[in-house]
């Protein structure tokens, strides 16, 4: 419970990690596999639940790693094709009033940047992290053409995790396998378009990284390693 309220977390890890090639979940990183550190990192106190999504062909491996080497308090749910196919399996299997989203391949969350994702949650009903965007995000027609710039000031860098009332939550997934949707999004924009409900973006982490590219690793890497330097 956190001041009341029962708060449960979704972990993402049913993706086919397409960009990078091969199983990113997979790769150590800080004598761990990234799934394990995410699933660790995730696992605080102010939690009272712990969901992990996988896809069918990985949750016999997933298992091993998670729950019988270490031990760590998850149940693990088969997620489908699309992200929000995965979570609304996952949320299926929560019980929490708030409900915490987060991506399995962002294995340096804090239990600060959880808990306060979560509070916010509370007293907006949706939060998510993010970082104020440090270039010029350009808008592209199908076509290949720039149609404009997204105001620097006003541009954000989403991260998760995300968090929302179950409520919110709910309906968004509904209404959303009921409408087909198949965009690239995420619960946040997923909640806007489908309840109306804006999220409060709060500050992140630069170390809170997702790890989609080997790029991403090699970053990730200097971050365990502690070789890069955080502006926060």
């Amino acid at each position: 419970m956190h001041h009341g309220h029962r708060v449960s977390a979704i972990v993402n890890c049913a993706g086919k990690g397409t960009r990078f090639g091969s199983n990113k979940l997979l790769v150590e990183l800080g004598g761990m596999t990234v799934l394990e550190k995410t699933v660790r990192a995730m696992n605080v106190p102010a939690l009272d639940e712990l969901i992990v999504t996988v896809s069918e062909e990985n949750e016999p491996l997933y298992r091993r790693i998670l729950i019988e080497d270490a031990g760590l308090p998850v149940t693990l749910v088969v997620g489908g094709a699309e992200r929000h196919i995965s979570a609304h399996r996952g949320l299926a299997a929560t019980s929490g009033d708030i409900v915490v989203v987060h991506d399995g391949v962002r294995p340096f969350v804090t239990e600060d940047l959880i808990v306060s994702t979560i509070e916010a949650a509370i007293e907006h009903g949706a939060a998510m992290l993010g970082m104020p965007s440090t270039v010029q995000v350009k808008l592209v027609n199908d076509d290949g053409f720039i149609e404009g710039s997204l105001d620097r000031a006003h541009s954000w860098l989403g991260q998760t995790p995300q968090a929302f009332r179950r409520e919110h939550l709910e309906d968004a997934y509904r209404l959303a396998l009921a409408d087909g949707y198949m965009r690239v999004s995420d619960d946040a924009d997923l909640v806007a378009e489908y309840c109306g409900v804006r999220s409060r973006i709060l500050p992140g982490h630069d170390h809170n990284i997702k790890i989609t590219t080997p790029q991403d690793l090699g970053t990730a890497r200097l971050i365990q390693e502690g070789l890069l330097n955080s502006d926060e």
